[in-house]
């Protein structure tokens, strides 16, 4: 497969209120398990932008990449023709996935 990196990320109107619900819930346990999050998350942020389309593509143009040591997927799809991606939600796995749907 061919690298395709992106130029343009940009976040959705809702992933900062899933960030802050994410730092609430961490901090109350461990102010580190919060700095642990967001390391993982720009990890994968990364990846997203090397190679978009190297994720599952899962429901119509939206992909997933899941975090190594948390519970989230980062929902996203990706415009070859614009080269930018569009992060719509950060979701915890043990909720419905139909109710990230709303999010986009």
């Amino acid at each position: 497969m061919i690298s395709k990196v992106a130029t343009k990320l940009i976040y959705g109107h809702f992933v900062k209120q899933d960030l802050k619900e994410i730092n609430d819930w961490y901090r109350k346990i461990d102010k580190k398990l919060w700095n642990r999050f967001l390391i993982d998350f720009r990890n994968k942020i990364d990846l997203i932008k090397e190679n978009p389309l190297s994720f599952e593509l899962k429901y119509g143009d939206t992909r997933i990449v899941f975090l190594k040591k948390f519970p989230f997927g980062i929902h996203y799809s990706y415009s070859e023709e614009k080269n930018l991606i569009e992060v719509y939600s950060v979701f915890h796995t043990s909720r419905n996935p139909e109710e990230w749907n709303d999010k986009k």
